[in-house]
């Protein structure tokens, strides 16, 4: 009999563990193509990864974005810049299953820009967390400290750039 329990303890504990945290996922593939694509200014492949009805929350909680809104506020920090990339190491992905169910890809790394008319250069510690649904961006949460970029903005004599819009 103690057998018995022992054996269906191991059972119990082996089929009620599920696999809530991974570094490999079709998501993380996903998001690192959408990183790439940020990085090369591709930006009909980075909007492709949202859906009309994604919400973009970068640095609040309260007030979402559109993706047409967030990529309008990249190109605009973009344009002030000669160079920009998320540096490779370190740079660190994971997945998670949330007790909803959610699968949300987290993103650390350092994201590394060059001011156009100063050489100023620029890093920022990047945190994203990304809640896919069928390969797209339902949610995503971005957290970074703008203060050196509006640091090194303050010092420039650029004029306000003008956007470039895919729509």
């Amino acid at each position: 009999m103690k057998n018995y329990l022992i054996l269906l303890f191991a059972f119990s504990m082996l089929f009620s563990c599920q696999k809530r945290y991974t570094t490999s996922s079709p998501e993380i593939d996903i998001a690192k193509k959408h990183l790439e694509a940020y990085e090369n200014g591709d930006w009909e492949v980075w909007k492709e990864q949202y859906t009309d009805s994604s919400k973009i929350y970068h640095n609040n909680w309260d007030v979402a974005l559109t993706s047409t809104q967030a990529l309008k506020g990249h190109q605009l920090i973009i344009s002030y810049l000669n160079f920009y990339e998320y540096v490779d190491e370190p740079i660190f992905f994971e997945m998670i299953v949330d007790d909803d169910g959610k699968k949300w890809v987290n993103f650390w790394g350092v994201w590394h820009g060059i001011m156009a008319n100063t050489e100023t250069e620029i890093k920022v510690p990047v945190h994203l967390s990304i809640n896919y649904e069928n390969g797209k961006v339902v949610e995503e949460y971005g957290f970074w400290d703008t203060s050196k970029l509006i640091e090194a903005l303050d010092e420039s004599d650029l004029e306000q750039p003008e956007i470039v819009s895919i729509e």
